[in-house]
């Protein structure tokens, strides 16, 4: 029995690694679908002008914004304007949530 927990909480871990991932992506492409739309941009304070010419750092930048939202860390480098804050929030909320459903889920699994 002890294996087979064992095994399914591996599982678990790693299906919500792979969940965090998509909720990034999914939050990155909709942070580039506001700047291409300009509703709210994503700001890379420590970004040189002719970095910001390039298509790939817009890609690289919202996709960083949307992993330390979700996560939580918020290093202050980069910041929301326009839509794109009210969309940070709600980022940040499920960033907030999926660790909490995750320990609930658990909880139950194993008081069995």
């Amino acid at each position: 029995m002890q294996e087979k927990e064992g095994n399914i909480t591996f599982i678990h871990i790693i299906g919500l690694f792979f969940l965090y991932i998509n909720v990034s992506i999914f939050f990155a492409l909709l942070y580039l679908l506001l700047e291409i739309f300009n509703l709210g941009f994503i700001v890379d304070h420590y970004t040189t002008i002719h970095d910001e010419a390039h298509s790939l750092e817009s890609i690289l930048r919202t996709l960083y914004f949307s992993c330390i939202t979700l996560m939580s860390v918020g290093y202050g480098d980069v910041t929301p304007f326009g839509w794109a804050r009210g969309l940070s929030i709600v980022e940040a909320l499920i960033g907030f949530i999926l660790p909490a459903t995750f320990v609930m889920k658990y909880i139950r699994l194993f008081r069995k």
